[in-house]
């Protein structure tokens, strides 16, 4: 017979997956922004596939560190990744959205 999985395994692994659907979705962006900086200045329209992707990655994020964050409250413990991970994502589309009103 196995070992029963740690209570907090549900709510913890949503908001590390939230954490890494942030790192995942503002990588592409960092590496345009980089080929744009060094390499040339051409690579600038891959900006609006990457803002596309950080839009949608930081939606997903949010979502999945909700999920986690509803697991921690049927458990009441374990809020500490999944806020971390909804913080993420909220910050990651209000970041995009604040990009979006400048540079109207």
């Amino acid at each position: 017979m196995s070992t029963p999985a740690s209570p907090q395994l549900a709510q913890r692994a949503w908001g590390i997956a939230a954490g890494v659907i942030v790192v995942l979705s503002v990588l592409p962006t960092f590496l345009v922004l980089f080929l744009v900086a060094t390499v040339d200045e051409q690579y600038g329209w891959l900006l609006i596939v990457t803002f596309a992707m950080l839009v949608a990655g930081g939606s997903a994020a949010m979502l999945a560190g909700i999920v986690g964050l509803v697991f921690a409250g049927v458990r009441r413990s374990g809020f500490v990744w999944p806020a971390i991970g909804t913080v993420l994502g909220i910050g990651l589309v209000g970041a995009a959205s604040i990009i979006l009103a400048i540079g109207r």
